[in-house]
């Protein structure tokens, strides 16, 4: 009875090793996801690391044309959705979430640049501030490239341009301006000796003259800028001093 039962146990265990290999597809398919989720991640991790040295930089030591180079290598080799490498995990959400801060730090470098500009003054980062409604410490030694990732420049793009254009054109009309008063400062009236008075000398009034109607266009066009707000008090104050002095030519000549 024994060997009745040991046989039978025999055949059993010989089926069992004649059973064709069952394949899993779904088996496959989660170990390919899991390939797929490490790269992605592995992306993730690179990039953002990336960005977290940035962050660490210095505002007089940031490069961006440095950083743009590598941002562009970003967009088109390492977060490229149509790079080979890239096929299995475009279309996890992870995956799209990194190219949006790769996209809006592509937008914020050229506005970093732009800031670096020698035009602006501290009254155009207390307007920057008024923009962003956020604090800047743009005096700080340790004022860095973190503080201006958390501006989100990127969503107010065209302001800041507009800002820095209006610092270099506020420039323009202080360097013009300073001129104008320089002139007068050195401009003299000479007087000669005729009878028993003193009259204007004549001879010296050509270039005044030149002066006060090449002055008074200039600052008539100043006066017509949208950026001579800080300077407004100055220009007109000179427009005054011009008319002025143009009225009192006049009378001379006429006496």
């Amino acid at each position: 009875m024994d060997f009745e039962n040991e046989a039978k146990d025999l055949n059993n265990l010989e089926t069992l090793f004649d059973m064709q290999k069952t394949n899993y597809p779904a088996l496959k398919q989660c170990k390919s996801e899991l390939i797929a989720l490490k790269q992605m991640w592995d992306l993730i991790a690179l990039i953002d690391g990336q960005f977290d040295q940035w962050k660490k930089t210095l505002w007089a030591q940031i490069d961006t044309g440095n950083l743009e180079t590598l941002i562009k290598e970003m967009q088109t080799k390492q977060c490229n959705p149509q790079a080979p490498q890239n096929k299995e995990i475009k279309g996890f959400k992870a995956f799209q979430s990194l190219n949006e801060r790769v996209k809006n730090m592509n937008a914020i470098l050229p506005l970093i640049s732009e800031l670096h500009s020698p035009y602006m003054m501290d009254r155009h980062w207390k307007k920057l501030m008024k923009m962003t409604m956020k604090e800047i410490k743009f005096a700080d030694p340790q004022f860095c490239f973190a503080d201006l990732i958390k501006l989100d420049l990127f969503k107010i793009a065209e302001d800041v341009s507009e800002l820095v254009e209006s610092a270099q054109k506020e420039q323009n009309l202080e360097k013009k301006l300073t001129k104008i008063e320089k002139t007068w400062e050195d401009q003299n009236f000479t007087f000669e000796g005729k009878d028993d008075t003193y009259i204007l000398n004549i001879t010296d009034l050509g270039d005044i003259t030149e002066f006060v109607d090449t002055q008074s266009m200039e600052l008539m066009g100043m006066q017509a800028s949208k950026d001579v707000e800080i300077f407004k008090e100055r220009v007109d104050k000179w427009r005054e001093i011009l008319k002025t002095v143009e009225a009192v030519i006049t009378s001379w000549i006429k006496v």
